[in-house]
């Protein structure tokens, strides 16, 4: 195998165009005189969310939640925060619609995290990158796409599609007449849009994000067949998808799990966890690839030096070289040791931790159910 000199490993910060003159701007009585201000909150808003997703999830769940009150108020089905006498996070299906609004709060946030441990874990991958640094900075630059166009459309085409069907099913069970019944139906249609956009806009800048993160891994990693720990950033970054997808399949589960169609809501659960395995391999194929490729390349050329010491050493119909023989069995040795590398960046350890982590969202999805059946069956 080839030896390659090891690129200057620098900052993608560093690579930047030539000095270029300054914008000129126009002057703010062009817009009027609201208009930056409103751009100025707006930006540092987004700025906030991807800064700190984690709060900006927490904060969105909590306005949501205060317009789903407010809403009830309007309606006359809430009297401040009581329904009835009951405080409306315990009344009827208030908890499991509230538990909604989060999932639509985490939807938001979750491209954010992904994307940005995505780009720490090519970041951390430059020493094992044998490319020059204006590649990585081109490459790095794709990664941090948001995708905004394909995102957009969609997410629009599953709210509109999904948000129809479910509607028509869930609007019969709205209590109350006339004003009531419109503002609540509204209302509901407001959310399974945002339910159901947000989660297509979410696979989809998953699946178009590991497209590039595979391209950009698949033939640009250096691989030492006997020190994998370069390339431990990809497992790691694995292991945060999945970890991010099993919760947003746990926030799913009160909502779309039906005690009287449980092997439709098993069906669905399996189908999400199949999804969440599938965004965790595309995280990691491109190294996948990269490793075999490796392996491929060792073990063809210690059968090519394998077998010109045979000839050496067998010839005649008998031995000549006796000091051959030691040297074919050392690298027959490391044949063998190659072989045994995985193929999976951090082993099959990553498809543990799904399985392990797949444990939350069979408590979120039945947990109550086989809870109540299990008393049920206590009870004398």
């Amino acid at each position: 195998m080839g030896h390659m000199s090891e690129p200057e490993i620098r900052s993608s910060e560093n690579v930047a165009p030539g000095p270029q003159a300054p914008l000129a701007l126009p002057s703010p009585d062009a817009f009027g005189a609201d208009a930056p201000e409103l751009d100025s909150v707006f930006d540092r808003a987004l700025i906030w969310i991807e800064q700190q997703p984690v709060p900006a999830a927490f904060a969105i769940f909590i306005v949501l939640t205060l317009v789903h009150l407010t809403v009830l108020n309007l309606a006359g089905v809430a009297n401040g925060i009581f329904v009835g006498d009951e405080l409306f996070l315990a009344a009827g299906a208030t908890p499991i619609e509230v538990l909604l609004l989060g999932f639509i709060a985490y939807n938001i946030v979750l491209p954010t995290l992904i994307g940005t441990a995505c780009v720490r874990a090519y970041d951390d991958l430059r020493p094992a990158l044998s490319i020059d640094d204006a590649t990585f900075g081109q490459k790095r630059a794709g990664l941090v796409d948001a995708f905004l166009v394909w995102r957009f459309g969609f997410g629009c085409f599953w709210a509109i599609i999904l948000a129809t069907v479910y509607g028509d099913l869930l609007r019969r069970a709205i209590p109350g007449e006339g004003w009531s019944v419109a503002l609540q139906t509204i209302w509901m249609y407001v959310r399974l849009a945002l339910t159901f956009g947000l989660l297509g806009s979410s696979i989809t800048y998953v699946a178009l994000l590991h497209h590039r993160f595979r391209a950009a891994t698949g033939t640009q990693l250096r691989i030492d067949l006997f020190d994998l720990g370069a390339i431990q950033p990809v497992a790691r970054y694995a292991r945060q998808v999945a970890l991010f997808l099993i919760i947003l399949l746990a926030l799913a589960g009160p909502s779309v799990s039906q005690p009287d169609a449980m092997y439709a809501s098993a069906a669905l659960l399996v189908l999400g966890v199949v999804l969440t395995a599938g965004a965790v391999i595309g995280a990691m194929w491109g190294a996948r690839r990269a490793i075999r490729a490796a392996k491929h390349a060792a073990t063809h050329d210690l059968q090519i030096y394998a077998r010109e010491l045979w000839r050496r050493a067998y010839t005649g119909g008998h031995l000549t070289e006796a000091v051959g023989i030691p040297a074919l069995s050392a690298m027959l040795n490391v044949k063998n040791e190659i072989a045994r590398v995985p193929d999976w960046p951090g082993g099959f350890a990553v498809f543990a931790r799904i399985a392990t982590l797949a444990i939350i969202p069979v408590l979120s999805w039945f947990g109550g159910q086989l809870v109540a059946q299990l008393l049920a069956a206590l009870t004398p």
